[in-house]
């Protein structure tokens, strides 16, 4: 139980918590943007370049915005009924 409460842990959690919330300030304000992001061919080509260049960064980083961008596509599709 300790290790999960590092500083470094502590700052990720942190940045984490952060960017959701930042993230859903921004679908409510915005949701047009995330539409086109997730609905046309190149959203999509520019979101699989950018997890490109997340992996070549590090790899754990890519995986974590490969799930988010996952749940934020589930969300446009379905709401979150998939979670239900």
């Amino acid at each position: 139980m300790t290790d999960l409460l590092t500083r470094k842990n502590m700052n990720l959690i942190v940045g984490l918590i952060s960017l959701l919330i930042i993230l859903s300030i921004a679908i409510s304000i915005f949701p047009s943007i995330f539409v086109i992001l997730f609905d046309t061919f190149l959203g999509k080509l520019f979101l699989i370049l950018f997890l490109g260049l997340a992996f070549m960064y590090d790899s754990k980083f890519a995986i974590g915005l490969t799930l988010v961008f996952f749940i934020l596509w589930r969300h446009f599709h379905s709401g979150f009924r998939f979670l239900l």
